[in-house]
């Protein structure tokens, strides 16, 4: 019995997920009422707040899983099909901003709000989500500590350049949603030049005998 009913819960509130992400991306977070999730779930608004405390815990509830999908997403990009492949790492850049920027596209208002949020702007959002980013940083930093430990680069401070990559990315992303002055094939491409720009100052000799002659992979125009 008791499964039972862990098992309706968990569909219902599913249903809400679901249905607050659709009305979330039509009228965004702000113009979002609980009443118009209700509707689209087809629940009671009771239902509702028997799992989220109000609207802006909902919205960040579903920002997290997403966050956590997206970090999850990045890191089996990175994967190589051999331990230890700096080349081919480098290489996958161009997948890893795609699937970055697949997320931007897909949730604007999160974007927004995260940044916003994290620099005190947003006073509705808990800044708390901008912290999640430490996390991407420090995956990013694991990566440039074991490239260090293979003998490729040689880096001061490798969480510093998790930092430094986020930070240049998530501007990038802000500036791509509000300004509107370049493409999203011009930000990823732009992004990847300064990445491998910022790697080659660290290669070390048995880095640059490896990396020599890598070129800055490039999107097709047709991908923005």
């Amino acid at each position: 019995m008791a499964a039972a009913t862990e098992e309706r819960k968990a569909e219902t509130r599913d249903m809400i997920i679901q249905a607050a992400r659709k009305v979330f991306s039509e009228k965004g977070y702000h113009k979002a009422q609980i009443s118009d999730i209700v509707k689209e779930a087809g629940i009671s608004t009771g239902s509702v707040y028997a799992h989220f405390k109000d609207k802006l815990d909902l919205f960040e509830q579903i920002s997290r899983e997403n966050l956590e999908n997206l970090r999850t997403r990045l890191k089996e990009l990175r994967q190589t099909t051999h331990p230890g492949d700096v080349r081919e790492r480098v290489q996958r850049w161009k997948q890893t901003y795609a699937a970055f920027f697949d997320y931007v596209d897909a949730n604007p208002e999160q974007i927004l709000m995260i940044v916003r949020g994290g620099f005190g702007v947003d006073e509705d959002h808990d800044a708390s989500l901008w912290e999640y980013f430490n996390l991407f940083a420090s995956d990013i930093a694991e990566d440039f500590i074991k490239w260090q430990q293979l003998g490729f680069i040689k880096v001061g401070n490798a969480h510093l350049m998790g930092h430094i990559v986020i930070g240049m990315s998530m501007h990038v992303a802000h500036s791509y949603l509000v300004d509107k002055q370049f493409t999203r094939t011009e930000a990823i491409n732009n992004l990847m030049a300064m990445n491998h720009a910022m790697f080659s100052i660290y290669l070390t000799h048995k880095g640059r005998n490896v990396l020599g002659d890598l070129s800055v992979p490039q999107l097709p125009h047709d991908e923005e």
